[in-house]
């Protein structure tokens, strides 16, 4: 592999095992932007902001694809990557998203030591979503 700053960041990938379902959620929840696929799957992309991609890729096809299975955030535990968002209102959008009976797992919590306002949640398959705004300076 190519050293580290010769390569480029291109994409976080989350491995699901209901394609439908991840792919309303990112879409109709989230309301990201498809820009590769139309739900049915195996795969599919979003943009988020300007350049940034999400992607989802059927489970089943990645462990046919590496020979070996993938394991998947078990219920209880937190997992061990989360996905960030970065919005103008944590608050809006905790409104929003309970208005749409999406479970919150925590927040609007302020987080003053790390700058931010963040809520947490879980994806249909369990994968933990943080959403952020950054903390108001206090006069």
């Amino acid at each position: 592999m190519a050293r580290t700053n010769d390569s480029e960041f291109s994409r976080v990938r989350i491995l699901v095992r209901d394609f439908p379902t991840s792919w309303r959620f990112y879409r109709d929840v989230l309301g990201l932007t498809p820009v590769k696929g139309h739900g049915e799957g195996p795969y599919g992309e979003f943009l988020t902001g300007r350049r940034a991609i999400l992607s989802l890729f059927d489970r089943k096809q990645m462990e046919a694809a590496i020979g070996a299975p993938v394991d998947h955030p078990k219920k209880g535990h937190v997992p061990s990557v989360a996905v960030v968002f970065e919005v103008p209102s944590v608050n809006r959008t905790a409104r929003h998203l309970r208005g749409l009976r999406v479970p919150v797992v925590q927040g609007p919590t302020d987080r003053p030591s790390w700058g931010l306002r963040t809520l947490h949640l879980l994806d249909p398959d369990g994968n933990l979503i943080e959403i952020y705004s950054p903390l108001k300076a206090r006069r």
